[in-house]
């Protein structure tokens, strides 16, 4: 299993910021389907299998993580995103475009939802 992983800053409340994006996660993956595993309300925590497209072709599993924490000085909040995904076979060249272009994809959402919310 490989991980890529990273966070994000935004401005909106960590609450109002996760309820949004649990409204909405399908929105940025039209081409993709996910299945939400779970939501963790308390903790701001919502994991997601994805699969379909080019995703199956390669990949046995990818799975997004999302959590949602207040910052400590109490504006705006931390958005930390983790995707595992496993290969089908290890002799597939890596095809990281797949999961760079996924990345891409939620962190350019995260920050679109932030804006949103700001206005």
């Amino acid at each position: 299993m490989e991980v890529s992983s990273g966070d994000l800053e935004v401005k909106s409340p960590a609450d109002k910021f996760f309820r949004s994006v649990t409204e909405d996660i399908n929105g940025p993956f039209d081409n993709i389907e996910d299945k939400m595993e779970t939501i963790n309300l308390e903790d701001r925590t919502l994991t997601m299998r994805m699969s379909g497209c080019l995703i199956s072709e390669s990949y046995k599993t990818v799975k997004a993580t999302i959590t949602v924490s207040p910052k400590e000085d109490g504006e705006g909040s931390r958005v930390a995103w983790r995707v595992e995904f496993e290969k089908i076979r290890h002799d597939i060249e890596d095809p990281l475009l797949i999961i760079d272009t996924l990345i891409d994809v939620l962190v350019n959402y995260l920050k679109e939802t932030d804006g949103n919310l700001l206005q």
